[in-house]
Order: structure tokens, then sequence, then C-alpha cells
């Protein structure tokens, strides 16, 4: 799509009376253009396409990726306009050190120096075929690891615990040959990867046991990482592919945006201005196949409000410092850590809370980071504990091949199924702090120039029930009318469709709503 898509500014203020919101759209203000929402593999996506049952396999890519309704007006799928399909380092077997059989991984490069694209290769093709099957426009390879044939440790994760990286010195130049045959492979098969991503989380040591190691993982310092997308965008060059390298995956905001000379990780850290700022050190923004985009990790940076507030407006303003048009992707999240309560008591936290939470994070995320895209972490994944944390659809990789949508997919699909790439973002103009707000009512809206729509999502984050009245301005259009349909995720519902007639609708308790508009037929 072209991006010629014209901003609403979103403007919301809760009255004095009980419960009730008022919301403007503005179309005369303009913030980000998002490019994407997704999810991923995670450790497990690549071992369900190849032992799973083919037709249950095709019911979960249906969740993820389609944008049907069925005929009582439900969201068949969630619409993901992204996916991350893991690249494996080669941990496979016993022999591999990873404890868990779904999460060792394969590699397509061999012990002899050749490829060889079975094997994990069928999980990573199952992927890549549904991705094109349902026009997912980015797709994503990511790399835990180098090829354990390039390690210190003989392993894809660390056995000793220096900050340093798993792969070799000599290794730099095989490691970046080996992208560049990955990404040469897929454009051949007329699936290319729109990205490579050869580095994760640089921050955390990654130091295992083998035999009961729990992934594949390698620290990088910032010097490390630049010597080898040096290297790769050489080889992408010479191999005529046009994936793009995608760097850093900070393993968190602070790691990201911020110097941090005293912890261990500290040469993986201030990693925007490393890397794009002409004076970081490291600078590798002019590199062609370098894509002009910094990502990181929304991990650890919601324990409170006030956290959310403070490390997104340090991404931004890191992002903005540095200029030369640098975007900015969330690309991985789950509600790892402490702050996934939402300050309740764990035992009280539900299924919908833990929905809430998410679709509040992504709204920061949107809202005060300016985020160009958002990725969740894992798309499936065993049940772990009483509450969904950390997948969209719990499954058993062991078992029954059983599975189960969660509240989390459908939060995530009130933003990617609606929020489609080229829609312009909406700021938010609000009476009441910033806090105050994300403890109770917030909303976001995008606007589609090309098919004059939008979209607005409005999350109600208390235990009553909002009255939400809205209304449009500054029309880019003459349209005065507009046709509207609703689609609400509470404890009963998953994005159910309601229609909707004049400008006001009411929210249950603690849900979540997206609202359609586009010019009424005249």
């Amino acid at each position: 799509m072209i991006l010629r898509s014209v901003l609403l500014a979103v403007c919301f203020a809760a009255s004095a009376g009980a419960g009730e919101t008022h919301v403007a759209l503005d179309f005369s203000k303009r913030a980000q253009v998002i490019e994407n929402i997704g999810s991923s593999t995670g450790m497990h996506g690549d071992y369900i396409a190849r032992h799973w049952r083919p037709e249950t396999v095709d019911a979960i890519a249906d969740l993820l990726f389609s944008r049907r309704f069925d005929a009582d007006g439900a969201a068949e799928g969630i619409g993901l306009s992204s996916f991350r399909i893991q690249i494996g380092g080669g941990g496979a077997g016993e022999a591999g050190g990873i404890k868990e059989p779904w999460r060792r991984t394969d590699c397509f490069l061999r012990p002899d120096g050749t490829y060889d694209w079975s094997g994990q290769g069928q999980g990573t093709l199952y992927w890549r075929r549904k991705a094109l099957e349902y026009d997912v426009p980015t797709v994503i390879g990511y790399l835990n690891s180098p090829p354990v044939y390039f390690t210190h440790s003989g392993y894809t994760f660390k056995t000793n615990e220096t900050f340093t990286t798993n792969l070799r010195d000599e290794c730099f130049d095989g490691y970046a040959q080996f992208l560049a045959r990955v990404a040469a492979h897929g454009q051949a098969l007329g699936m290319p990867f729109t990205h490579l991503s050869p580095v994760n989380e640089p921050q955390w040591f990654w130091k295992g046991t083998p035999g009961r190691a729990k992934q594949e993982g390698s620290p990088w310092t910032n010097g490390q990482i630049a010597r080898l997308v040096r290297l790769a965008d050489a080889a992408f060059r010479d191999h005529g592919v046009s994936t793009k390298l995608l760097i850093p995956e900070a393993a968190d905001y602070d790691a990201l945006a911020t110097p941090m000379p005293e912890r261990p990780f500290a040469a993986a850290t201030d990693q925007v201005r490393a890397f794009w700022g002409r004076d970081g050190g490291h600078y590798v923004g002019d590199l062609p196949s370098l894509e002009t985009v910094a990502a990181g990790h929304a991990y650890f940076s919601d324990g409170s409000v006030d956290e959310l507030i403070h490390t997104r407006t340090a991404v931004k303003k890191a992002v903005e410092d540095v200029g030369s048009g640098l975007r900015f992707w969330q690309t991985e999240y789950s509600l790892l850590g402490q702050g996934w309560t939402g300050g309740l008591p764990a035992w009280s936290v539900d299924e919908m809370d833990a929905a809430l939470l998410l679709a509040r994070n992504i709204h920061v995320d949107f809202t005060l980071a300016d985020a160009a895209a958002w990725q969740w972490w894992s798309s499936t994944e065993p049940k772990l504990g009483r509450v969904p944390r950390y997948c969209l659809i719990e499954c058993d990789p062991h078992g029954d091949q059983t599975y189960r949508a969660t509240k989390l997919l459908w939060a995530l699909g009130h933003y990617s199924r609606f929020v489609r790439p080229g829609m312009v973002r909406v700021p938010v103009e609000a009476e009441g702090a910033v806090a105050e707000r994300l403890a109770r009512v917030m909303a976001s809206a995008y606007y589609d120039a090309d098919r004059h729509r939008w979209a607005m999502v409005v999350i109600n984050f208390t235990n009553r029930k909002q009255e939400i009245r809205f209304s449009t301005k500054r029309l880019p259009r003459s349209e005065e009318r507009w046709t509207t349909a609703g689609f609400l995720t509470d404890r009963k519902h998953d994005l159910q469709r309601f229609d909707l007639s004049g400008d006001a609708f009411s929210m249950p308790p603690k849900s979540i709503v997206t609202l359609l508009g586009e010019p009424a037929p005249r």
C-alpha cells in the first residue's frame, strides 16, 4: 500500500458522570505509519508443523492468519500481518544438550559444509507456505544461535558465563554466508524472508548445562553485532537477495535506549545510538541490507504504570535523537516477569485480566513509543500455570494434539485484524494524566486514506461499564456520515461483531472493543 494515509487524532475525556467517555476523531493530525502486527513460531512451531496431524496444524494457522468471519459475525482468526519463523542452530537430538524435545532444532547447514533443506526445513517451509497463502506481508526468519558447528561451546548455548559471543572468531564470515544462503534459498522458492534477525536478546549470558539447557542463545557485544552485520550485508549483496537484516532484538527497552556501564552486559547497551548514531562507535546505518529499524523486546517494562510510561518515552526519544528515518519495532513480548498481574494479587488474575494487560502494552507501545510494528512472542506453547501468559494458543506438543485459543489471541486480534499495514496512528489528546488513563479507559485510532476507513481500539480497564460516545471532525473528504460496526472481547465474547447505530455504545467491564468506520453510501 502506498503510505499516503492521513492521521486521525483521538480526543477523549472521562466525564464526571459514572463511566462515560467521550472520543473525538480528528483527521487533521498524524503520527507513525503502522507497518505490521504479528507473532512467531516460538520454540514449538517447527515441532508442531512436523509432527502433528496436518488438519490440526492448518486449523491453528487459520486462527493466526484468517481474516474471515463466520455466519454469526465472529472472527475465524486474527489476520496477522507479520510472522517470525525460527531458523534452528542445530541443537537437535539429546546430544544437542536441550532438555525438551520440542525446543530442539535441526540446522540447514550440515557438518560437512553442505546444506540440507529437509528436516527442520519442513517445519519452516510449512509456515512460509501459510504466510504466502494468507498474504502475510512481513515474514522474519530469526535465529537464537549461530549454527552449532561455528560455536565455542559445541552447543547452541554457552556453557560458561562470559559476556562474549558463542560464535568462534574465525566463523563470523561463515555465519554471514549461512544467513545469505538461507535468504537466497527462500527467494529461490518464491517464499522469501522479508527479514533475517541474526542475534537475539544479546544482553543475556545464555549459559546452560548440557542435557538440561532450556533453549538456544548467545550473548553479543555491540562490536560483535556490527562486525557480523557488515559481513552479512556484503554476503547479501553478493547473493543478490532482497532480504533485510533486522537488529539488535534488545532484551529490554533499557538496553535499547540507555547506556548502562554498571551492568555485566554494558557492551550491549545504548544500542540505538551505537548502531544508528554516527558518534555511537559501531555505526552500521549506511548498510543497504540493514533495515532502518531498531528492534527491541518489551519484557520487564510493565512492572508499573510509571514504568510503562518511562521506558516507552525513553525509546521514542532515543530513536528521534538519531534521526535518519529510523523506526522502532517491538518484536517480542509476553506476560513475563512480575508485571503481568497489573498490580492485582496473582491468585485473582484471570484470563481476561491477562488479555487486558496485553492490550494495554500494545496501546502504550503504539501511543507512547511510536512503535511502527508490534509482535507477540510465541503463537503456541504448552499450558503453563493457571492463566495463559506466554502463548496465544495453548497446546500439548507431546500429548493428544489438542489446542485452545486463549483470550490473548483475541486481544492481539483487536489490533492485528483491523489495524492493517499502511494505516496511520492517531495521537491521543485527553484530559487527565497519562497514568490515570492507563488505569481506566484507553483509545487509539488508525486511518486508511486509500480506502477512507478508520479503526479505533478502546480498552476498558475498569470493573465498571463504560458508555463511549464518539464523533468525527476535519474529515479529509466531504463525507459527513459514517457506517460503523464494532467487535467485542470480554469474558463471554471473542471478537464478536455487534452493529452500531448512532454515535455511542456501551462497553462491559474489563473489555476491548474495536470500532470500524467507513463512509456511508449516498
